[in-house]
Parts: C-alpha cells; sequence; structure tokens
C-alpha cells in the first residue's frame, strides 16, 4: 500500500486530469509530463493532477456514452498516477514532484474513517459539499443506495445535453449505513476535476 502518499495528500483532495505523452526524469528528482489535453484557461487551484497517457483516450470516449463499467474504470486507473506537482512552461508540462499509482491510493483509503456524510438535497437534486452544488439525479442517487458497489453517470447538464459539455459520474461503494462516494470525476467541457473519497451519504432515504 502507497503508505508514503498519504503524508502529501488526504481524503477529499481535488485532482485535475492530465492526458500526457512523454515524459522524462528531471535533473534534481521528480518527472516532467508533455501535457496532451486539456487546454486550461488558467493553473488548477489544486496541487494535485492525475495523469493518463494520451493512449487511453478512447477511456473519455466510452464514458461520456455511459459505457464504463467499474471494472472497466479500474482498469483505467490502474494505469494513472496521482502526483503533487504544477503546470510549467505556458503549461505544456506538468512537473511532478510527488507520484504514486492513483489506484492504490483510492483503495488504501477504502478503510479510513469515513469523509463527511451529506444530506441528499432533493429539491435540487444535489449534495452541497462547498459553496457550490454537486448536481446527482434522483435516479443516480437510488441507484448508488441499492447496489453494493458501482460506477455510474450522476448528472448531466440539461441545458448542455451532452456528457461531454459538462456532467458527473461517481464511483460508490456501501459501508454500513452510509454510501461512499470513493471516486468522482466532474466534466466541464473536457476539463475533469476528479475527487477521491469526498463524502459519504445515508443509503437509506428518511
Amino acid at each position: 500500500m502507497p503508505r508514503a502518499a498519504l503524508t502529501w495528500i488526504e481524503p477529499g483532495a481535488s485532482a485535475t486530469l492530465i492526458w500526457h505523452g512523454a515524459a522524462a526524469s528531471q535533473p534534481g528528482g521528480g518527472r516532467l509530463y508533455v501535457v496532451s489535453g486539456p487546454i486550461l484557461e488558467q493553473p488548477p487551484a489544486s496541487p494535485y493532477f492525475i495523469l493518463a497517457a494520451e493512449e487511453d483516450g478512447d477511456f473519455a470516449v466510452q464514458l461520456y456514452r455511459g459505457q464504463v463499467t467499474l471494472p472497466e474504470l479500474r482498469a483505467f486507473l490502474s494505469r494513472c498516477r496521482i502526483t503533487r506537482g504544477a503546470l510549467v512552461d505556458d503549461q505544456q508540462y506538468v512537473a511532478a514532484a510527488e507520484e504514486v499509482p492513483v489506484l492504490a491510493v483510492l483503495d488504501d483509503w477504502r478503510e479510513r474513517p469515513g469523509p463527511p456524510a451529506l444530506p441528499y438535497l432533493d429539491d435540487i437534486g444535489a449534495f452541497m459539499p462547498a459553496s457550490a452544488p454537486l448536481y446527482v439525479t434522483a435516479e443516480a442517487h437510488a441507484a448508488a443506495q441499492s447496489e453494493p458497489e458501482q460506477f455510474s453517470t450522476a448528472w448531466v447538464c440539461d441545458e448542455c445535453g451532452e456528457a461531454e459539455d459538462a456532467a458527473v459520474f461517481f464511483w460508490t461503494a456501501h459501508r454500513g449505513p452510509l454510501v461512499r462516494v470513493c471516486f468522482l470525476i466532474h466534466n466541464d467541457a473536457g476539463v475533469w476535476t476528479c475527487r477521491l473519497h469526498p463524502f459519504e451519504f445515508a443509503k437509506e432515504t428518511a
């Protein structure tokens, strides 16, 4: 288990997924990854990045079509790494200071005490983990309550109409009376903000 990872990242962290090309070691340590996408208007607030090889780009197509199963998500994540780093040289590269396999971190954190438990707000069809709502349809919420473990599309923007424009996807697993969100992808026009074990919610609706 990647215990060392837990010294520089904690459950609940957000990470921007970066598709990368070639990688090379840096003088003094760390690695430098060529950014293939997405194009960001400005550097993200979080210093964490999930690095996915550009050869895995078909995963995004299948995700937007709602065709990714939990085993397929795990297989994809097993090939990705999470890093603490920064975008450098006009955001052409990710300079990675520390990095570890992201799936190993997610699995390790499943044994950690639970993150915050949030209520589902039926009136707006969302959770409120911070200042902005995280939309999850009533159908996706109910499916997560009924399935012991699953990965699914949680929400697609009604105005946009397409998951590739704006959508939420989540991996959930039951833990006693609660449902743990193990991994969440919030897509905004191809920019994926990924959240690692961000929150839990009740398995039974009051």
